[in-house]
């Protein structure tokens, strides 16, 4: 605890003109002095140890230890050419329980107001600084669903702020079938690719448009198409 610490419990503990004296805490209070003790830290810690003290039972032991204290008080202040306490030996030998409690009422008066006072600083959570936020969202155009043909290029809407494009075409259980990169919302597909493109063939494909730092700005997610299986022409 530092010495400001400190300081501010003296202050908290120390006696006022408004205080109570220990004697009038053995009789019926006024207002007043009930409004007094509810705000005043000295007060209800005394009034709290002089109830507790009230209530005790006294330890078979505990009569000696207290005839021994009162007589070294007594002889402390003649030592001192000082009256003796009296408003400490008027209530002293009705204290029936060991004197831990005494302290340990002070201490916890003590200690609710230190924190009080010196409350640790609220923790702000954490935030990711590197997260990428996309609030746009690649609109494809074409090629969608089925197809009459196997489609010889890609197109979708440019998102603002986009300069490139990452393309790729798989099959349905993803594995790769090509991937390039474009500088317009358009992109011929590779002749080997489309001529893999057979009738009743699903194909997925998507888009990632990228800002000026190559950051991924938006995504299309997966798209299905499907070239057409020719239907057979009637007999005649």
């Amino acid at each position: 605890m530092t010495t400001t610490d400190r300081d501010v419990m003296r202050r908290a503990l120390r006696a006022t003109p408004d205080c109570l004296p220990l004697e009038r805490l053995a009789e019926e209070l006024t207002a007043a002095e009930r409004a007094h003790i509810a705000v005043c830290a000295r007060c209800k810690a005394e009034l709290d140890l002089w109830q507790e003290l009230e209530r005790a039972t006294p330890a078979a032991d505990e009569g000696a230890a207290v005839r021994w204290i009162v007589a070294e008080l007594d002889r402390r202040s003649r030592s001192a050419s000082a009256a003796p306490p009296q408003r400490l030996l008027s209530w002293l030998p009705r204290a029936t329980r060991s004197w831990a409690a005494a302290f340990a009422a002070l201490a916890v008066v003590a200690t609710v107001g230190y924190f009080a006072w010196d409350r640790e600083p609220s923790l702000n959570p954490v935030t990711n600084t590197d997260q990428t936020y996309r609030s746009a969202r690649v609109r494809v155009l074409a090629p969608l669903g089925d197809v009459p043909s196997p489609p010889a290029v890609l197109e979708w809407v440019a998102p603002l702020g986009a300069v490139s494009y990452d393309v790729e075409v798989s099959e349905v259980d993803g594995t790769s079938l090509w991937r390039a990169r474009s500088s317009t919302p358009r992109i011929e597909i590779a002749p080997s690719v489309v001529s893999q493109l057979k009738p009743g063939k699903t194909v997925l494909w998507q888009v990632r448009a990228r800002d000026v730092s190559d950051t991924v700005i938006a995504e299309s997610g997966a798209q299905r198409f499907r070239v057409e299986i020719p239907s057979r022409s009637p007999k005649s």
